[in-house]
């Protein structure tokens, strides 16, 4: 298998995974009710929400935008209660965001190699 075609299965794995992502986190929304906008709120959900999304069309830039935002939430979790959140369903809603930036970074090497 050549590395286009991995990294075209693992694309796939990541939209797949934001599908589901983003479709839990509507869920919520939809539930729960929006919450307040504050500074977390809108780092997590809103932010990992859009990363993933625009990590559709441009791979790199939605998938840093979306782990940005969850390592940011973490951070003013942290600042703001003194401990991060409990489980890890956070890490799992947003992991696509990594692997969208993986495979922007692997497009562009490979399109540097073929020119």
């Amino acid at each position: 298998m050549t590395n286009q075609k991995i990294t075209r299965i693992i694309r796939w794995v990541a939209r797949i995974w934001s599908i589901g992502s983003i479709g839990l986190l509507c869920a919520f929304l939809v539930g729960e009710g929006m919450p307040p906008i504050t500074l977390k709120s809108i780092l997590f959900p809103f932010g990992v929400m859009a990363g993933l999304i625009m990590a559709w069309r441009f791979e790199r830039m939605g998938g840093l935008l979306a782990a940005a935002s969850i390592i940011l939430f973490y951070a003013v979790e942290y600042l703001g209660h003194g401990s991060f959140p409990k489980g890890y369903a956070f890490i799992l809603i947003s992991a696509p965001s990594v692997i969208f930036a993986w495979c922007g970074f692997a497009e562009t090497r490979q399109k540097k190699k073929e020119a």
